[in-house]
C-alpha cells in the first residue's frame, strides 16, 4: 500500500489530531473504505495514511483539496453565522439533512447530528445544545459556521499540505476555530496584551480539522446532551482522544472515539493496548476573560 506520513502533524495537539481525522475521512470519501490510518512515534505521535493511490504530498493535497466531497455547507444556510438557534430553526435543518441520508448523501445528516441536538434545549437560553467543538458563538465578531464559510473560500491545497507535512508556521490570519492550545493566550501569561496583536492561525489545520466533526456526534443522554470525546471531572470539562498503532479504518475508528472506557478517571491501560491503543490525551476546554469578552480554547493536553 502507498502511505503518507503527515509530518507536520503532532497526535498531541486537538487541532493536529482533529486535522488528521479530518483528512482521513475525506480520503475515505475520495478512495474508499480501504483507506487505514494508524499513529507511528516519530519525534512525536504522526499519522500515517495507507490505501491512497498517490504518494507524492503535492498531488495528494490537490487532489484532496479539489475532489474530496467537503462538508456541505449551503445546507446549514438556515442557521446563519452560528449554531446559537432555537430548536424551531434548527429541526426543519436536521429533518431535510435526514431526508438525504434517505437517498444515500449522509454527509449534511452526519455534520447536523454533529452540530447540536433539538431533543433537549438549554434551560437557560431556549436554544439548541450545540456541540462542545463549537467554541466561537457570535461573540467579537466570531462566527462558527461564518468562519468556516471564509476557511472554504480563502484555503487552497498549499494551506493544506503546510497543515499535514509541516512546518506550522502560523502565517495566516484569524479564521481560527479555536482548537490550537495555542489560541490560549492570555493576558497574564503574555509579553503584551493579546488583543491587539491579532490571531494567527493555520487556515489548512482549521478546515481539515473541521471535516472530522461527523465523527463526535452529539447524542442526548439520560444526564442531558453530550458530545462524544467530552467528559466533565470536578470543575473541569475534558476531551480525550486516543493515538493507536494498528491500521484501521473510518469506522473502527468512530467506534473507538466513542467508547466509554477513554473516558474513566483511571484508564484500563492493559486492555486499551490490547486493542492497539497506544496512547490517550486528554485537555481542559477553558473559558477565559470575563463578561462578554470571554473566549473558549483548550489547553495543552496531558498524557493519562
Amino acid at each position: 500500500m502507498n502511505s503518507l506520513i503527515f509530518g507536520g502533524i503532532e497526535g498531541s495537539n486537538p487541532l493536529g489530531f482533529l486535522a488528521a481525522v479530518g483528512t482521513w475521512r475525506l480520503s475515505a470519501l475520495v478512495w474508499g473504505d480501504g483507506v487505514r490510518m494508524r499513529w507511528i512515534q516519530r519525534n512525536g505521535w504522526r499519522p500515517e495514511l495507507a490505501g491512497v493511490p498517490v504518494s507524492d504530498d503535492a498531488e495528494f493535497c490537490r487532489t484532496v483539496c479539489q475532489e474530496a466531497p467537503w462538508a456541505p455547507l449551503e445546507a446549514f444556510e438556515p442557521l446563519g453565522k452560528n449554531l446559537t438557534v432555537e430548536p424551531g430553526t434548527f429541526r426543519p435543518v436536521s429533518q431535510d439533512a435526514a431526508a438525504g441520508a434517505v437517498r444515500l448523501d449522509r454527509r449534511a445528516a452526519d455534520f447536523a447530528a454533529a452540530f447540536g441536538s433539538d431533543v433537549l434545549a438549554d434551560q437557560r437560553s431556549g436554544r439548541v445544545r450545540h456541540t462542545d467543538l463549537c467554541f466561537i458563538t457570535g461573540s467579537g465578531h466570531q462566527d462558527f459556521l461564518g468562519t468556516v464559510n471564509s476557511l472554504k473560500q480563502n484555503t487552497g491545497d498549499e494551506h493544506l499540505r503546510e497543515a499535514l507535512f509541516g512546518p506550522w508556521k502560523y502565517r495566516d490570519r484569524s479564521l481560527s476555530l479555536r482548537w490550537d492550545p495555542e489560541d490560549a493566550r492570555e493576558y497574564a501569561l503574555q509579553w503584551q496584551n493579546p488583543s491587539t496583536e491579532g490571531v494567527y492561525s493555520l487556515w489548512g489545520a482549521n478546515r481539515l480539522a473541521f471535516e472530522a466533526l461527523p465523527l463526535f456526534p452529539v447524542v442526548a443522554t439520560n444526564k442531558g446532551v453530550r458530545t462524544t470525546g467530552f467528559a466533565t471531572r470536578g470543575r473541569a470539562h475534558e476531551f480525550t482522544w486516543p493515538v493507536w498503532e494498528g491500521w484501521i479504518g473510518v469506522d473502527a475508528a468512530r467506534a473507538l472515539l466513542a467508547a466509554g472506557e477513554l473516558q474513566a478517571d483511571a484508564v484500563d491501560r492493559e486492555m486499551l493496548q490490547a486493542i492497539g491503543v497506544a496512547e490517550i490525551f486528554r485537555c481542559q476546554r477553558v473559558r477565559i476573560g470575563k463578561g462578554a469578552n470571554f473566549k473558549v480554547s483548550f489547553r495543552p493536553a496531558r498524557s493519562v
